[in-house]
C-alpha cells in the first residue's frame, strides 16, 4: 500500500493513473485538519480534484484505530449522495481499492466551511435549509432500497468511529448513564432503515457564497437516521453554549431545520426512531467534552464544559421526546 502523504509518491501515482498527464501544469497542497486520513487538493488546468486516502490509525491523542477499507464506503456513499442531490454534492471520479484512495471533483478553493461562518456568528438560513433538505432527501430516497442496504449493511466502521469513541468511551467516565448508553447503542446498531451519513456536520459542508457542497462520507452505513439528526443538531447546541450572547440565534436555526426535517421525512418507523433523538443528542453532547474527540472550542473552558454536562444529563434523564420541548429546555438551562 502506497502512502500519499509523501509528495513524490503521490505525484508518481497520479501520473501512472493519467490524472496528471505528461507535461501538464498542476499544483497540489495537503489539507490540514483531517484526523482519519490524508487529503490533497490537486489543481489541474481544466479542473480541481480532492484526492483522499484513509489511515488505519487516526491522528488524535487517544489510541484510535479503524479499518482503512472505509474509503470504499466513502466513495460509494459520495456517489449515491451525488445522484440524489447533485447540486450540492461533488462528483466521484475514481476509486483505488488496493491503496484505499479515491478522487472526486473539489469544491471551489475559495469555499469556506459552514462551521467557520457559524463560528463567526454568520447564520445563513438558506444554507441551513439546503443542508437539512439534502439530508432528508437521502434518508427518504434510500429507505427500503435493497441495493443500498446490501452495500452498506456492515456497521463496523460506524461502530469504530462513532459508537466506540462517542458512546462507550464516554460512558466509562459517566457510568450513571450505562443503561441509556446501552439502549442507544443497540438502537443505532440494530436498526437498518436508510443510508446514514454518519458525519453530517457544518465542518463537512462547504459554502461558496450561499451554494453548499456536502463532503466526507466515510462513516456512511445503512442504519438509524436519528444518528445523523442528533449528530448534526449537537453542533448548533454546542455553539449556542460557546456564544451565550447569540445562543438563541443558534437554537432558533436548529429549530427551523428540525421543523423542515420532521415535516419532510417519510421513511418507515419515522416516529419510533426519532423518539430517541433527545436522549441521543444528550449523549453526543457529553461525548464532545468527555469522549475521544472533544470539541476544540470548548476544551479550555471549564464553566461551559460543565454547562454541556448539565444540559446533556438533563436531556438523557428527561422524559421529553419532542424536539421543540427539548430546545425550550436547553434555552432555559442556558439562561
Amino acid at each position: 500500500m502506497i502512502d500519499i502523504s509523501n509528495k513524490e509518491t503521490l505525484v508518481s501515482y497520479l501520473k501512472e493513473k493519467d490524472i496528471i498527464r505528461e507535461g501538464q501544469n498542476y499544483d497540489l497542497k495537503y489539507c490540514a485538519g483531517g484526523v482519519s486520513g490524508t487529503v490533497v487538493f490537486l489543481s489541474l488546468e481544466d479542473k480541481d480534484l480532492i484526492i483522499k486516502q484513509s489511515l488505519s490509525k487516526l491522528k488524535v491523542k487517544e489510541d484510535w484505530k479503524c479499518d482503512p477499507s472505509r474509503m470504499y464506503v466513502e466513495q460509494l456513499s459520495n456517489k449515491i449522495y451525488h445522484d440524489i442531490a447533485p447540486d450540492c454534492v461533488p462528483e466521484v471520479l475514481f476509486y483505488d481499492s488496493t491503496n484505499y484512495i479515491y478522487g472526486r471533483i473539489a469544491a471551489p478553493d475559495h469555499c469556506r466551511m459552514w462551521k467557520e461562518d457559524l463560528m463567526d456568528n454568520i447564520l445563513d438560513f438558506l444554507v441551513a435549509k439546503q443542508s437539512i433538505e439534502a439530508l432528508v432527501k437521502v434518508h427518504n430516497k434510500c429507505n427500503k432500497d435493497e441495493y443500498v442496504r446490501t452495500e452498506f449493511e456492515d456497521k463496523k466502521i460506524f461502530y469504530d468511529l462513532r459508537i466506540s469513541p462517542y458512546i462507550e468511551f464516554t460512558v466509562k467516565k459517566h457510568p450513571q448513564f450505562n443503561q441509556i448508553a446501552n439502549i442507544l447503542s443497540k438502537e443505532l446498531m440494530d436498526q437498518s432503515i436508510t443510508l446514514v451519513h454518519g458525519d453530517y456536520s457544518p465542518k463537512n459542508i462547504m459554502c461558496d457564497g450561499r451554494k453548499i457542497f456536502i463532503l466526507d462520507f466515510e462513516v456512511a452505513h445503512y442504519g438509524n437516521p436519528v444518528f445523523d439528526l442528533a449528530f448534526f443538531a449537537n453542533h448548533f447546541v454546542l455553539k449556542s453554549i460557546k456564544f451565550p450572547k447569540q445562543n438563541l440565534s443558534y437554537l432558533n436555526m436548529l429549530d427551523y431545520m428540525l421543523d423542515i426535517y420532521f415535516k419532510e421525512s417519510n421513511y418507515e418507523k419515522k416516529d419510533e426512531v426519532l423518539s430517541y433523538f433527545v436522549k441521543l443528542l444528550g449523549m453526543l453532547m457529553l461525548a464532545r467534552v468527555d469522549g475521544k474527540s472533544p470539541v476544540e472550542y470548548l476544551v479550555n473552558d471549564e464553566p461551559k464544559k460543565s454547562l454541556v454536562r448539565t444540559i446533556a444529563s438533563t436531556l438523557m434523564t428527561s422524559e421529553i421526546t419532542d424536539y421543540k420541548k427539548a430546545i425550550e429546555l436547553i434555552k432555559f438551562l442556558e439562561k
